[in-house]
């Protein structure tokens, strides 16, 4: 386990083992009033030897539609870091982000 595995986890990241044998760190940050991503997902990529990591951050809401509920995705952001440490510096960057007014008082 690398050192950028190490901080994702003191992070409040949780490792998951896709079906498919890949590895990804998610970390879901709160309630959408408090925080402005609904999720944060971490993979280490490149071929043969991994050297990259895509971070990608989605914010969704629930909406609700004549027959059911649906989960929409507002917002994505995907990035591709080529250094852990500027990768670990843009994680906690967007977890500092806060939803504007506006979205703290909608549903």
């Amino acid at each position: 386990m690398g050192d950028w595995t190490q901080q994702l986890l003191e992070l409040n990241f949780q490792k998951e083992k896709k079906e498919d044998g890949s590895v990804y760190y998610t970390l879901t940050p709160g309630h959408r009033r408090e925080s402005y991503w609904t999720k944060i997902t971490v993979k280490q990529v490149g071929t043969p030897t991994p050297d990259a990591w895509q971070v990608t951050c989605a914010r969704s809401e629930i909406q609700i539609g004549l027959w059911k509920i649906h989960n929409a995705t507002q917002d994505i952001s995907v990035v591709v870091h080529t250094s852990a440490q500027k990768m670990l510096e843009d994680i906690i960057h967007q977890r500092s982000l806060k939803p504007s007014f506006l979205a703290k008082i909608s549903n």
